[in-house]
């Protein structure tokens, strides 16, 4: 029986981030980059300081952990430059910007942005998942066909719910007990918990400032999307020249999986069904952090257990399902990820 509850907890959780809300509209058409270089992204996975090796055990918050399998999405690439820029890479194109990282497949792990506008740059922002207008198979199938068919060969989709797999990380824990962390979005609308309404969302109005003219943009955001954001900061003379070719390495450090910024511990006693929403949650934010869509801070609130401590830098933030990202240094928006090297 443990080996069923530990795959039950974490997978049963991830469904319940239904996407009650929809993402913001957002307008990715951009002027010809004359000037560009091409920038290729490298994505290693670690445990701590040692590269990562499957099947290898490793010692994590306490516990003896293993992994089978490791694979997550990237999307929604861009880089921000010195002035506040963001130049963007194919946003709303998973055939042509839509990643498969698989620990068991080295080529998967390096690929190249090759229109990037030549300039100085001072982070990388991507996207950990699929945002919601482009997360549903029937359409994907005719609309990005390589991309449905990576990812039906990479066994990241779930059928059932019409979505795609965000992350998917197998193994063993304490030996011999089954590890299955699966995120991803469920059903729309899908309501697994009584205290959850099903069409629960936070009104939002962004303002920001386009050609000098104040333009607000109104929306629903809930905190029960898997989706993250992952912003990392580049070395200060990092630059890309005209014709120039840069990479950028980006390291993925599995043992926040369980010792990140949420504490995990995993044990037989891990009850089925929806009592295990509070541990699942605060897995996918070790992972990918808590940097949801329009830079909004994303907090998973308790559930039923009072004594599970919510997620560590929110101890002070009423208890909403998505906080205004006020004080923008304490949300993490790396989760694992952290850039390894420049070239």
């Amino acid at each position: 029986m443990k080996n069923l509850k530990i795959f039950f907890a974490v997978a049963t959780a991830a469904t319940v981030l239904s996407s009650c809300n929809k993402d913001p509209k957002e307008d990715y058409t951009l002027p010809p980059v004359q000037d560009v270089g091409k920038v290729t992204l490298e994505f290693k996975n670690y445990f701590g300081n040692e590269p990562l090796q499957l099947n290898h055990s490793y010692t994590s918050n306490g516990q003896q952990v293993s992994f089978s399998e490791v694979k997550y999405v990237i999307t929604n690439i861009s880089m921000i430059t010195k002035d506040g820029t963001e130049v963007v890479y194919n946003q709303e194109n998973l055939d042509k910007a839509g990643y498969i990282i698989s620990q068991a497949a080295e080529a998967s792990q390096t690929f190249v942005l090759d229109t990037m506008a030549a300039a100085k740059y001072k982070t990388i922002r991507f996207g950990l998942g699929i945002k919601e207008n482009l997360n549903d198979l029937e359409e994907a199938r005719t609309k990005f066909p390589a991309f449905y068919r990576l990812s039906q060969e990479q066994d990241m989709q779930w059928a059932w719910s019409n979505n795609f797999l965000f992350a998917k990380i197998k193994g063993t824990y304490g030996g011999s007990n089954d590890l299955a962390v699966l995120i991803g979005n469920g059903q729309e609308g899908k309501k697994l918990h009584s205290t959850w309404n099903a069409k629960e969302g936070i009104d939002r109005v962004d303002v920001n400032i386009v050609n000098g003219k104040e333009v607000k943009r109104k929306w629903k955001q809930s905190s029960r999307n898997a989706f993250r954001y992952i912003v990392l900061d580049l070395p200060d003379n990092f630059s890309l020249a005209k014709g120039g070719n840069a990479k950028i390495t980006i390291k993925a450090d599995l043992d926040k999986l369980l010792n990140g910024a949420n504490k995990i511990t995993l044990n037989a006693k891990i009850p089925e069904g929806q009592e295990n929403m509070d541990m699942a949650l605060r897995i996918m934010n070790n992972i990918g952090g808590r940097n949801s869509l329009s830079n909004k801070g994303i907090r998973i609130r308790k559930i039923k257990d009072t004594s599970v401590s919510p997620d560590v830098d929110l101890e002070n933030v009423a208890d909403n399902t998505v906080v205004v990202n006020s004080d923008a240094h304490k949300v993490d928006s790396k989760g694992m990820f952290s850039v390894l090297s420049v070239q």
